[in-house]
C-alpha cells in the first residue's frame, strides 16, 4: 500500500508540474506574439508545425513554424493585446499529451481593421518534443458578442 501511495504522489508532482510547465508555455507563446518575437513565438509550437483553425471561420491549415512562415500575412501595422484566461490543463499522459482549453481575450488590428473586443475560445493539444512542452494543434472560435480575426 506503501509503494502505491508513494507512486500516485509522484504522478501528481508530475501532473501538477506538467500543467505549471504548459501554462507558462501558453503565457510565453501570446507575449511573444504581442511583442512581435517570433523567434521566441516558434520556441513555444512543435518543429513539425501546427494545424490550426482560426476564429475567422478558416478551414484547417498547417502552419510552418519559421518567420517567414508566421508572418507572411503580416502587414505593417498589424498588432495584438491577447491574454490567456481561465486556463483548464488536462493532462492526458503525464510529461507527454495535454490538452489545454482558454478563453482568449484583448484587441488587436490586422490589416487596417482595429478591434478592441477579441473574445476566443482555445482548444490546443499539447506533446513533448526533446522533453519540453510544444504546441500541436489549436483551435479558436469566437464568443458572443466577441471579434473573431478578419478573413
Amino acid at each position: 500500500m506503501k509503494k502505491v501511495l508513494i507512486f500516485l504522489s509522484i504522478v501528481s508532482l508530475v501532473v501538477a508540474n506538467d500543467r505549471s510547465d504548459i501554462e507558462s508555455l501558453i503565457n510565453k507563446h501570446w507575449e511573444s506574439w504581442n511583442s512581435n518575437k517570433y523567434k521566441d513565438y516558434i520556441s513555444t509550437v512543435h518543429s513539425g508545425g501546427t494545424m490550426n483553425g482560426d476564429s475567422n471561420g478558416s478551414f484547417w491549415y498547417e502552419m510552418v513554424p519559421t518567420v517567414k512562415g508566421i508572418t507572411e500575412n503580416r502587414k505593417p501595422g498589424d498588432k495584438s493585446n491577447f491574454n490567456a484566461r481561465y486556463l483548464e490543463i488536462d493532462v492526458l499522459v503525464p510529461g507527454k499529451a495535454a490538452v489545454a482549453y482558454y478563453y482568449l481575450v484583448g484587441s488587436y488590428t490586422l490589416r487596417g481593421v482595429t478591434k478592441s473586443d477579441y473574445r476566443t475560445r482555445v482548444s490546443q493539444v499539447f506533446v513533448t518534443e526533446k522533453g519540453k512542452w510544444k504546441i500541436k494543434s489549436g483551435h479558436f472560435s469566437p464568443l458572443h458578442s466577441g471579434s473573431g480575426i478578419p478573413d
